[in-house]
């Protein structure tokens, strides 16, 4: 490196680097942070619109992800590779350690050890450190020598659209926010040492302000496309949300049942019906009977883990979805739910009760005929006494809750 190069490479390195590496460090990592939107099946009595849309997102993410990692370590090697002879510095370091930070994180998220909302933000806010480094590096040496940006810089159109898969739509506009303004920095702080050394052209200033001026034109559409997202996703979760108890509603699990049925995989259906929910209207009003139905979706649900959820199907008859679970688990869910929204005490109507039905898909089940035994075994907790659990059979027969050893017995 001749003179005038290394003058400004150690006038940049003492002090304009460490600003915007603070500023970086400040911004963009504050948004690892972020707490993720609670799942369907973990807080029902709090979903919002942004909730009924987290579970279909985090399965695709998780997916894209799991190839994501290992081609993204694969083209760093192969970067590292054709530039053998002459590596860069700063690739010597950062395209092996950006590498094993996609392998690891990858591994932590195959193993359920990490969710997949870290996992995209730990590997985004790595990418990123490693752009802007590599844009700060050009100045230094590619700049210089062709009076230009390098190639490198197309990526920053890439890092720009994932901010807004890796973020939600207001985190991500503020993330690219973050990171145009530490380009910006980069930029100016080189233009002004490079003029105050006498090495400033044309060339160089016309790269870089097409640089920023695509940098900036490229946030600003992202920024329209992720409200415009934003309200889709508002609009669509809308369509699948009972108002009144802020549970899914019977669109909504009509969907998920149906998606569950064409994938082939299992899961178990608990019916529930409040007990003489009819004669809390009456004898306390309407005001009442919302009230009830709230608070018998809060105490139910709080018994749901995962992807389990609880949704309205119609008046004061309720769902509990349960996926990968078996008659057996149905019930003893069932049981404990049950057991204690009998204990709960309702503000001004006192104590109630519940009847509840289980039946578990089985290999050439119809979606209607699951819910046709669930059905029957809600009803037949009606018809014997209320206030109990019963399990519908493969064969039709439903069993007694007196008899505890005989319901699962195949």
């Amino acid at each position: 490196m001749d003179g005038p190069s290394s003058l400004l490479l150690a006038h940049a390195s003492s002090s304009i680097f460490p600003l915007y590496k603070t500023l970086f460090v400040k911004g963009l990592l504050s948004a690892l942070v972020v707490k993720t939107p609670p799942g369907i099946g973990t807080d029902m009595q709090t979903a919002d619109t942004e909730t009924m849309t987290t579970q279909a997102l985090n399965s695709m993410l998780r997916m894209v992800f799991l190839w994501f990692g290992p081609i993204g370590a694969l083209a760093c090697a192969a970067a590292l590779a054709s530039q053998w002879s002459e590596v860069d510095a700063l690739d010597r370091v950062a395209l092996p350690l950006l590498a094993i930070i996609l392998l690891v994180v990858t591994g932590v998220l195959a193993f359920n050890l990490l969710s997949v909302t870290l996992a995209t933000r730990i590997s985004f806010v790595a990418t990123a450190v490693y752009f802007l480094l590599g844009l700060d590096r050009q100045f230094f040496w590619f700049v210089l020598h062709h009076q230009m940006l390098s190639e490198s810089s197309y990526w920053f159109a890439v890092l720009y659209a994932t901010a807004f898969i890796a973020f939600r739509a207001d985190r991500a506009i503020q993330v690219c926010a973050v990171i145009f303004a530490i380009s910006l920095l980069i930029c100016l702080s080189h233009l002004w040492t490079l003029k105050v050394g006498g090495l400033l052209t044309y060339r160089m200033v016309a790269s870089v302000v097409q640089f920023l001026i695509a940098s900036m034109t490229l946030v600003l559409v992202q920024v329209a496309v992720g409200r415009l997202r934003q309200q889709l996703d508002q609009a669509r979760a809308i369509a699948f949300l009972d108002v009144l108890t802020g549970l899914p509603n019977r669109r909504f699990a009509q969907q998920q049942l149906e998606s569950m049925m064409q994938t082939g995989r299992g899961f178990c259906l608990v019916m529930l019906d409040i007990d003489h929910f009819k004669q809390v209207n009456d004898t306390y009003g309407h005001h009442a009977g919302d009230m009830v139905l709230r608070e018998t979706g809060r105490v139910v649900s709080r018994h749901l883990h995962g992807e389990q959820f609880m949704a309205r199907w119609g008046g004061e008859e309720f769902m509990l979805v349960l996926p990968g679970v078996h008659k057996q688990g149905g019930k003893a869910l069932a049981e404990t739910a049950r057991q204690d929204l009998y204990q709960h005490v309702f503000e001004q109507v006192g104590g109630l009760s519940a009847s509840f039905g289980v039946a578990e898909r089985i290999i050439g089940d119809g979606l209607s005929d699951v819910m046709r035994r669930a059905d029957a075994a809600l009803y037949a907790a009606k018809r014997q006494g209320r206030n109990g659990v019963r399990v519908a059979m493969e064969d039709g027969r439903l069993t007694r809750l007196d008899l505890p050893a005989q319901v699962d017995q195949e």
